[in-house]
């Protein structure tokens, strides 16, 4: 149990880049929740458009504190530089073209409040236009101390696919022995693995800390060279990293590669379906041998009927980057 003589503190970190349009909503929705235990730091990344001057409307706000980035870093290089600014126990990155989920803030609290933990976790809300849709982010119970022995923490990730950073709440102490890798799409993806093996505990709360905005032209729009590279290398990151680990447990071993190659297979589908034969090339030449070897690594143990539309998955695929 935490001990309810000192408040819970938080140090809300906003990365901004041309988000004009969103980031006042943003902003307003953490402001109309948060208590006097908590900070705002707002970096501007060099934006192009007008999200500075939509910013000065909040220069004298007494949470908010306002930076100018000297240049362009990019999401991940913003959110290492924000972190040294952050004066509380915990950090919760916020992207700033998304929302706090109302009622959020004071479920984190109380939260934080009751376990002494390295890392909170929510559920988060899908929304895209008017529409919102709930997104259960981890498996387990809620409400409970889980010790991250035996790679616990990882293998709720993979299990649920829940790699965002955004709707989680960090020890600010423990964060600061990792950093985002700097130039990379799904940089959230290689966060969590590398934040895997820092954390000694977790927890998750059964409710939505963040509403996520689906937008057009968003990452996951977009497949060239740079995507294949950064979201198959992730993937592969995450295998070769947690190698040494993974040794202890051969049944998450498993498990893992057979998530691994899912999302190879699903890439190979999503390029044919797209008729971007030259990327499909470019795939073959330099990650079909790597994932290859991960699929002959699979044995039964995730299960026949798994086994079996996995090894449909594979055909379909060596068909499609033989044609």
């Amino acid at each position: 149990m935490q001990s309810q003589s000192k408040p819970i503190t938080i140090s809300i970190l906003i990365p901004v880049y041309n988000v004009a349009d969103y980031v006042k909503e943003c902003l307003n929705s953490i402001l109309v929740q948060i208590d006097d235990n908590a900070e705002i730091i707002v970096m501007n990344d060099a934006s192009t458009d007008n999200s500075w001057e939509v910013l000065q409307a909040y220069q004298t706000h007494p949470k908010i504190t306002l930076v100018q980035a000297p240049h362009n870093r990019g999401l991940s290089g913003t959110r290492n530089a924000l972190l040294p600014l952050a004066t509380n126990q915990y950090v919760w990155f916020i992207d700033s073209d998304d929302a706090m989920h109302d009622g959020a803030y004071t479920k984190v609290v109380n939260a934080l409040a009751s376990m002494d933990i390295d890392m909170l976790g929510g559920n988060y809300m899908a929304w895209r236009g008017d529409n919102k849709r709930p997104k259960k982010a981890f498996v387990g119970p809620a409400n409970q101390i889980i010790n991250n022995d035996s790679l616990q923490f990882i293998k709720n990730i993979v299990e649920n696919n829940s790699n965002h950073v955004w709707n989680k709440v960090y020890k600010r102490s423990v964060i600061e022995k990792i950093s985002f890798q700097q130039g990379k799409k799904f940089e959230d993806i290689y966060y969590m693995t590398d934040l895997s093996k820092v954390i000694k505990n977790f927890a998750f709360i059964d409710y939505p800390l963040i509403d996520y905005r689906e937008r057009q032209g968003s990452i996951v729009q977009t497949l060239d060279k740079k995507y294949v590279d950064d979201y198959l290398g992730a993937f592969l990151y995450r295998v070769n990293h947690l190698k040494a680990n993974l040794g202890e447990d051969p049944s998450f071993q498993n498990y893992l590669h057979y998530k691994t190659y899912n999302r190879y297979a699903g890439l190979v589908k999503k390029l044919k379906d797209n008729q971007q034969l030259d990327m499909l090339n470019y795939l073959k030449d330099h990650f079909n041998i790597k994932f290859d070897h991960i699929y002959r690594c699979i044995g039964q143990q995730i299960g026949w009927i798994r086994y079996q539309k996995l090894g449909f998955k594979h055909r379909q695929t060596e068909k499609i980057l033989s044609q």
